[in-house]
């Protein structure tokens, strides 16, 4: 490397960026520094890189379930960040099961990773007990119960009553809440979203809530469902993800009912395949790689620095008017 840097007329550290990847360097410089590289064989050693800045060079992503169509926007902005570090992501998916999440997080005990970002909602309990355990997690888009945990999310409460305020403006005034697990302080930020604009709008009367264990396509049919049977058929429904929406209104279909002539429907986060499903769901969308890309940065920050702590992020959510929330059939 002392080679190369002479040779570019550098010194070593600029080297040693350029070759990183890093923005502190100009494009000039780092092609000069290419083409002396591949002129003279020069090969990084990306192994020893790590050892001098005792690192694994791995961090570990845990995720409740790998096939969740939240997820793969949000590793694809935790790759690209970490990949311009050399460092490698593994993928935990973890299937809610909390022996899963303690074998997986021991990669970090064990010094096979250097950190965790966690999209399950919660620290494995096997990290509980080792020193300095919040310098080495960062969430992403499911807030933790320990405030001193950094997380990358959207204002959830704010978000689901962006959603009731919409059907309300659209004319609904006996709006449900189908909503996911109690036990996950994002999904419990909702329903209290929900609540808090149904109030506010003059509703508290209307409050309907059914959460189900899950945020899937069976949690959004069995509560759809329970809220059927336990009365009417609300007006419209807001749900706590575009996945519980479509298993709603696939319900909804099968007693009958047409969305949105029968039943408005909103969902959450704005998957791949909301604004092709039939009818196209209106949602709220998530900037989902965005939390990715910013959840990366801010474990490396912690990561690198022993006196630096990360500080949550907020970032703005939008709302995506589609024909799932109808209008002039509101009531």
């Amino acid at each position: 490397m002392v080679d190369v840097a002479r040779l570019a007329g550098v010194d070593v550290s600029t080297v040693s960026r350029a070759l990183a990847g890093s923005s502190r360097v100009t494009d000039e410089t780092k092609e000069r520094i290419r083409k002396i590289v591949e002129e003279h064989g020069y090969v990084v050693n990306h192994g020893a890189r790590m050892l001098r800045n005792k690192m694994a060079g791995q961090v570990l992503v845990l995720l409740p379930n790998i096939a969740a169509s939240f997820f793969p926007e949000v590793i694809l902005g935790i790759e690209e960040i970490l990949q311009n570090e050399q460092i490698s992501v593994i993928i935990g998916s973890t299937q809610h099961d909390r022996e899963k999440e303690d074998v997986l997080s021991r990669q970090i005990l064990t010094g096979a990773a250097d950190g965790i970002i966690l999209l399950t909602g919660r620290i494995p309990e096997a990290l509980r007990s080792y020193p300095g355990f919040e310098k080495k997690i960062v969430a992403v888009g499911r807030a933790l119960k320990e405030p001193d945990i950094p997380c990358v999310n959207i204002d959830n409460e704010k978000a689901i009553a962006t959603a009731v305020n919409h059907l309300v403006e659209r004319g609904y005034s006996d709006i449900a809440h189908l909503g996911g697990p109690k036990s996950s302080p994002t999904f419990f930020a909702r329903i209290n979203g929900y609540e808090a604009a149904m109030e506010e709008a003059g509703l508290s009367s209307k409050i309907r809530v059914a959460a189900g264990e899950r945020f899937n396509i069976e949690a959004g049919r069995d509560a759809m469902a329970s809220l059927i049977r336990d009365g009417s058929a609300p007006a419209a429904v807001v749900c706590a993800s575009d996945e519980m929406a479509m298993g709603a209104i696939r319900y909804a279909r099968s007693q009958g009912l047409t969305v949105p002539q029968d039943i408005a429907v909103v969902g959450f986060d704005d998957i791949p395949f909301a604004g092709v499903y039939e009818p196209p769901l209106t949602t709220i969308r998530t900037p989902r790689r965005k939390m990715g890309e910013l959840g990366a940065q801010m474990l490396l920050r912690n990561l690198k620095s022993s006196n630096f702590k990360s500080k949550s992020i907020i970032l703005d959510h939008e709302l995506i008017v589609r024909e799932s929330s109808g209008g002039e059939f509101g009531r």
